[in-house]
């Protein structure tokens, strides 16, 4: 069997488990709200505005940097996906194929070719640019990211492979934003604490320190 049939075959067979084998109304609904959060009144006007909230809070005025960061790479990771690999590749969403139609449960909507999944590239873009700016709350950023991914699967709405696709292209786009872009320069910079500014110095320290042993070693 060749690579790529096996592959699909991986890719048919997680999408069964997460969906059918794992059938559960109550998990249905909780999928159902996790997908469609961004049409969700409560979590629009109370639990998004409580994050922007907690944000100044923590960086007084400095917050409108990582929101705007957040926002240009969700908007770049959302083109790449939709304008740009969605519009060449056109793969059928699980729900419009024949034989996956068969024993698939589709649960809500979704429209548009199924590769990559914008739902992961958008969440894992926005996770990755403030898991770089708050590193502390980088798990919940990236289980946040992967709990919307993993909804799409279990819904019916997409396959395993659109999600890895959508969660590398939304990681690569936040760090080379970031790494290249936004990152360099001063004004999205965020000021460090004394207590982590004495840390880096004393990694650089010690990393030196072993570099010049390594280089007298040889010599």
């Amino acid at each position: 069997m060749k690579l790529l049939e096996l592959l699909q075959l991986a890719d048919l067979n997680l999408l069964y488990v997460l969906n059918v084998k794992l059938e559960n109304g109550y998990m249905d609904q909780f999928w159902l709200f996790i997908t469609q959060m961004h049409k969700n009144k409560i979590v629009m006007w109370g639990l998004i505005p409580a994050l922007i909230g907690w944000m100044f809070y923590v960086l007084k005025a400095k917050a409108i940097r990582p929101l705007l960061a957040m926002a240009m790479a969700v908007a770049i990771a959302d083109s790449v996906s939709y304008r740009g690999i969605k519009s060449v590749v056109h793969r059928p969403r699980p729900f419009q194929n024949a034989d996956t139609g068969l024993w698939l449960r589709k649960i809500g909507q979704a429209h548009g070719p199924s590769f990559p999944s914008n739902h992961a590239a958008n969440c894992f873009a926005g996770a990755f640019v403030l898991a770089w700016y708050f590193r502390r709350r980088a798990v919940q950023f990236y289980t946040f990211a992967l709990l919307v991914s993993v909804s799409r699967v279990s819904l019916g709405l997409h396959y395993p492979t659109d999600i890895i696709a959508g969660a590398a292209i939304g990681i690569f786009v936040g760090w080379a934003l970031m790494k290249y872009g936004l990152g360099r320069t001063k004004w999205f910079a965020l000021p460090v604490s004394k207590k982590e500014r004495a840390s880096r110095r004393f990694e650089y320290s010690d990393w030196n320190w072993r570099k010049k042993s390594r280089r007298l070693q040889r010599d």
